[in-house]
């Protein structure tokens, strides 16, 4: 192609408007999985699912509008090659993950294997599909048995307890968190009534059963958004690679600069661990 100023260009626009979106759903939703709790804040799950799940699929799709301008020198995909990318957010990682490998991109943060990792992406998979995820609640009105799939209570079932074994069960973060429920279960249960619902809908009545919980879900929480945004990590560098060669290698001009939106999720775990606010200013 020929060098054009990337301000004239309307594949430009388009792509730096998808990039500036999906930055952002990406950044709500990992803030929102950083807040979310039982007691007060459980519609923040909801967001954080939207969120991740809408602009994961998102960005895989970014990968793969790269690699297909690449691949057919610098011609983008029409609506019919865009719909056939799918919406399955598994699928759309895995092919993601081939484009990596076919263009040799040299990552700093790979694709991140963990039992984890893996078990978000599937839960935020089956959240997108609407009988499953995003409609399981309106489908329990009609069909109770449906409730099984409500997204808070998979997500704490398949996600939560992974993390709860590799982070708090036998480890010091347990015996902290039960010892500091404990005194409060001494302290405030003669003055106290409790009434709370857990993320899988199990009643909690008395202040230990629910200190517990707060305990655990803080170790969710930061854990929760920590391997969520290993996946955003890895997916943002795929991309910032790919479109640097499209634009550089390939004289693409319509990937000028876009792989700045996603600088931000390029970080070390130190980032992914403790801030908890994104994307980061």
């Amino acid at each position: 192609m020929n060098q054009r100023n990337p301000w004239e260009i309307p594949e430009w626009q388009a792509i730096r408007r998808e990039c500036a979106l999906v930055r952002h759903l990406i950044g709500s939703g990992a803030t929102a999985l950083g807040r979310a709790n039982y007691a007060d804040q459980k519609g923040e799950y909801y967001a954080a699912f939207f969120g991740l799940s809408v602009g994961l699929e998102r960005l895989a799709k970014l990968i793969l509008v790269g690699d297909h301008a690449i691949m057919n020198a610098g011609r983008m995909p029409d609506q019919q090659v865009v719909r056939r990318f799918g919406h399955r957010l598994a699928d759309l990682t895995d092919a993601a993950d081939k484009v990596s490998t076919n263009h040799a991109l040299k990552l700093d943060y790979p694709r991140p294997t963990d039992a984890i990792s893996q078990k978000i992406v599937e839960c935020l998979d089956a959240f997108a599909d609407a009988g499953r995820g995003r409609y399981a609640n309106f489908a329990a009105l009609g069909d109770p048995n449906l409730g099984q799939d409500e997204p808070i209570g998979k997500w704490w079932g398949e996600v939560a307890e992974l993390i709860l074994k590799e982070h708090y069960y036998g480890k010091a973060a347990q015996r902290r968190v039960e010892g500091r429920a404990s005194v409060a279960d001494a302290v405030m249960s003669p003055v106290s009534m409790v009434l709370y619902f857990s993320e899988t809908g199990d009643t909690m009545q008395d202040v230990l059963t629910a200190s517990i919980r707060t305990g655990q879900t803080e170790l969710v929480q930061r854990y929760g958004r920590y391997y969520a945004l290993t996946v955003v990590r890895w997916l943002s560098e795929v991309f910032s690679e790919l479109s640097r060669s499209a634009c550089y290698t390939h004289k693409i001009d319509a990937f000028f600069g876009v792989w700045e939106y996603f600088h931000t999720y390029t970080v070390d775990d130190s980032f992914l661990k403790t801030r908890k606010n994104w994307p980061l200013t």
